[in-house]
């Protein structure tokens, strides 16, 4: 019994061998020339050590509790419109007056990312491999706060855990015209919004490759981008795309990032992609994305006060000024991304598909 069933998978794998030969497929060269990928994790890179004293000396910035406290020290007589609402106004509104707390900026020079504009400035970081003119101010502007630091900030946890858990965050690429995932001068990369859940194992934790994904094209339509890009011993660098919305739900609030000139730097396999996703992010996108999915309960978990990080941010903006007064918009950046290869459907297999279920 045991022989014959050991020959029974002995055929089995002959007979894939032999069609993947005929089918001209070989290691590493995705079937018809292309292979799909879907996010399953993404955050802002936050290069850290273990004590946080080269990144932050001074340690980290206080969140919305403990600012309210100086403003407002217990046993005075204090009004609740000229306490709470007050501090609640301003977090949805903010403004860039200039703070009247301190704020901990990164100081240390390294950081991940990409060098996004080709120059080497004074206020560029270095890459932990050695890269110089790394270009991430979020990550200065965050870097600090403990909300956003890992494994235990709130944002940390949150914003990552909600990419795999809601439909909603579904995007997706798929690299076509690919002659071998080791190494190709030009490949087609185009992105997508799926409509579909995860594949996961048993115990739905696990992100399993080898699922599939419709493509969106009721909702998802007008964020379909597309770019060229080369592999490189493994690992995909693209051109820059001139705007990319990432739709991003957490908490139940539908939002998104905005992202300009967006690039994607990612080590693939046929089961997967690792690296980073870059650009500059619009920075009242960035902070409306944070602030509505997080109320000022959730932002003082993770001592994250939106008044000071705000001001910050458009402080270290260093992109698309505004025509009108010449403040910068946008704010460069660096996310960590993780994805599992998939099949993309695309809108003429899906009515296929249809077709044939009704027949």
């Amino acid at each position: 019994m045991k022989n014959r069933l050991l020959a029974a998978l002995m055929s089995i794998a002959v007979a894939i061998s032999l069609t993947a030969k005929a089918d001209g497929v070989g290691p590493g060269v995705p079937r018809d020339g292309a292979i799909g990928y879907v996010m399953t994790d993404l955050f802002w890179a936050v290069y850290q050590t273990p004590d946080a004293k080269t990144e932050c000396p001074r340690g980290f910035n206080d969140g919305p509790r403990e600012q309210f406290e100086i403003l407002f020290p217990p046993g005075e007589k204090w009004s609740v419109v000229d306490t709470q609402l007050k501090q609640e106004i301003e977090t949805w509104h903010p403004t860039d007056a200039p703070d009247s707390f301190p704020f901990y900026e990164v100081e240390g020079p390294l950081s991940y990312g990409l060098n996004l504009d080709g120059e080497i400035g004074p206020n560029d970081f270095t890459h932990p491999d050695g890269e110089r003119g790394i270009d991430n101010e979020v990550y200065r502007a965050v870097g600090c706060v403990i909300g956003f630091r890992g494994p235990d900030g709130v944002e940390f946890i949150f914003q990552n855990k909600a990419i795999a858990d809601r439909r909603y965050n579904r995007t997706m690429i798929e690299l076509t015209g690919v002659d071998n995932l080791e190494n190709d001068d030009n490949v087609t990369v185009s992105v997508y919004r799926g409509l579909d859940r995860l594949l996961t194992d048993a115990t739905g934790m696990k992100v399993m490759s080898g699922g599939s994904q419709r493509v969106d094209m009721r909702w998802g339509a007008s964020l379909i981008r597309q770019t060229q890009g080369k592999i490189v011993n493994s690992v995909l660098t693209t051109e820059p795309i001139g705007e990319v919305i990432i739709p991003w739900m957490n908490l139940g609030v539908p939002t998104f990032q905005l992202i300009r000139d967006m690039q994607l730097q990612l080590t693939l396999s046929p089961t997967g992609a690792t690296g980073l996703v870059a650009g500059y992010a619009d920075v009242d996108t960035w902070y409306k994305q944070l602030i509505r999915n997080d109320s000022t309960h959730h932002l003082s978990n993770g001592q994250i006060s939106g008044i000071s990080l705000y001001k910050a941010l458009r402080r270290l903006a260093d992109a698309y000024p505004d025509p009108e007064t010449g403040a910068n918009t946008a704010i460069s950046t660096a996310l960590d991304v993780k994805m599992t290869q998939v099949y993309i459907v695309h809108p003429d297999e899906q009515t296929r598909v249809s077709q044939n279920a009704t027949r």
